[in-house]
């Protein structure tokens, strides 16, 4: 054979094995460098889980004034459910200022977390509501040297809660309630603020909205669906305590004297 025919035999050799190799099909790494994955995008069902937080065995201070004071009301059914172990220092018709006097005498690094809930008495009493939510801020940094997580509770909605109808001694308190309220979403730093706007005026047990039963029920599950926690039993069973109305007009209270309580009466 002569090398010119040698030379054209190998030339089409080459050619032939070219066309195979490039008739294969290519597989590709999705995750290689300079690869694109290739993702099914019709069929993309993404399922956020939220986190629970579970706080059993935690132990929380409740400072406030009579909307927190109510025996089996809101803190102790939240306490109940979550399994918190808690100790409430709220009485009625006290305010912010004194609850920061309870903040310096309470707060400490044994309890976990600090439920505030307070104004309502200084905005009836026609306080300016910046100077009330200087003193909700003052025990929210309290309790950040101390390390304990304070969650700041607006409460109700004053506008369509509170019915001053016919008593002007309480003209403009629904307005400067909701005016603090705003200012403690929009300026409180450090704390968890919760807008708890979660009741109606059904829920309430007189003109200044002291809650009901129903009202505290409300209140309890507001907060714990806010917060993400973890419960342990449903609020909406019927309860020996929970089949008698609330007695919470607290404004007379004077004293509480409350040691730590395990909410599981």
């Amino acid at each position: 054979m002569r090398v010119k025919d040698v030379l054209v035999l190998i030339a089409l050799s080459l050619v032939l094995g070219w066309v195979v190799v490039e008739s294969k099909p290519v597989i590709r790494d999705p995750l290689a460098w300079g690869e694109l994955p290739q993702v099914d995008t019709i069929k993309q069902d993404t399922v956020k889980q939220d986190t629970v937080v579970s706080v059993k065995g935690k132990k929380a201070l409740f400072i406030g004034d009579s909307h927190s004071a109510a025996d089996y009301g809101w803190q102790h059914q939240l306490c109940k459910k979550t399994k918190m172990t808690y100790l409430n220092t709220a009485v009625g018709g006290k305010q912010t200022a004194w609850m920061v006097e309870q903040a310096r005498a309470k707060v400490t690094e044994y309890f976990d977390y600090c439920f505030i809930y307070g104004g309502a008495n200084d905005m009836a009493g026609n306080r300016p509501p910046i100077k009330s939510v200087k003193n909700i801020q003052a025990i929210v940094n309290m309790c950040n040297r101390h390390g304990v997580t304070p969650i700041v509770i607006t409460g109700f909605d004053p506008v369509t809660c509170i019915n001053i109808k016919g008593r002007d001694v309480y003209k403009g308190y629904p307005q400067r309630y909701a005016k603090f309220q705003q200012y403690l979403i929009d300026s409180i730093k450090g704390a968890v603020v919760i807008e708890t706007h979660c009741i109606s005026r059904t829920d309430c047990g007189d003109f200044l909205c002291h809650m009901t039963a129903s009202g505290h029920r409300k209140m309890a599950l507001c907060i714990i669906n806010k917060l993400k926690l973890k419960s342990y039993e449903n609020l909406s069973s019927k309860k020996k305590h929970q089949e008698k109305e609330l007695r919470v007009i607290q404004h007379y209270k004077s004293t509480i004297k409350q040691p730590m309580v395990e909410a599981s009466k």
